[in-house]
């Protein structure tokens, strides 16, 4: 009796116990791992791709043709020349002018990714106002026309939202001014650095701002006293990458 229940016990084990996996099994499981270490892979190397087209097209606008255009404002009161203008102009009667409403249009090529290589145009205007109604209105234009070389930093990764840059601006200045229908005009270098900022747009639109400190003095605008044609010069615009 006690030998029957033995062999019933055992025979129960062995029903319960998990059967050995045959080796047709094992290799179906093997190849499956496979199919999925595979498919993996696979997806990997397709997203990796992906973001390599994603990247150099991304590159490849950000070498392109720029057109870059702002408004800005000009301090003269902060260039590095003597301000005694300010006080001829307020002796007879007219503002201090010392500061500038400035318009540029500017365009570049790209020959590396951290590169910028362009012309410069701009427009500034001022005024000095009347000197109560006996001297006439006074004027001053400027026209600008030089070119720059910018070194610009983030440009190669297009997760960021915008770019840094430094570099110098340097050219020419057509200044005139305009009272009681005369016109006294010069011609002057100017040159300086520049910090910009391109942010908030993908690739093609950014919105960009700008700081540039220009060193230029118009030296006989009225007569042996100069006129500073310089100084912090903050503007903002847009920046388009074709």
């Amino acid at each position: 009796m006690h030998q029957l229940r033995s062999a019933a016990l055992v025979g129960a084990l062995l029903a319960v116990a998990p059967r050995p996996a045959s080796a047709q099994e094992r290799v179906t499981e093997i190849d499956e791992t496979r199919r999925d270490d595979d498919g993996k892979a696979e997806e990997a190397r397709t997203a990796a791709e992906a973001r390599a087209i994603a990247d150099a097209a991304h590159v490849a606008a950000a070498k392109g043709v720029k057109l870059s255009f702002r408004l800005g404002v000009r301090f003269l009161q902060t260039a590095p020349f003597s301000k005694v203008y300010q006080h001829v102009l307020t002796g007879y009667g007219y503002g201090s002018m010392s500061a500038l409403v400035e318009g540029a249009a500017d365009a570049a090529v790209s020959p590396s990714r951290w590169i910028d290589l362009g012309l410069h145009t701009g427009y500034s205007f001022g005024s000095g106002g009347s000197s109560g109604g006996s001297g006439g209105t006074l004027t001053l234009h400027t026209a600008e026309l030089g070119g720059f070389a910018y070194v610009i930093f983030g440009r190669s990764d297009r997760r960021r939202s915008g770019t840094l840059g430094a570099g110098v601006e340097g050219g020419a200045m057509l200044p005139f001014m305009v009272l009681r229908g005369d016109v006294t005009s010069g011609r002057l270098p100017y040159i300086g650095p520049v910090v910009l900022a391109r942010l908030a747009g993908d690739a093609k639109v950014q919105t960009t701002l700008q700081v540039r400190y220009l060193i230029a003095n118009w030296s006989n605008a009225f007569g042996t006293v100069g006129l500073p044609l310089g100084g912090f010069t903050i503007s903002g615009g847009v920046n388009l990458s074709l």
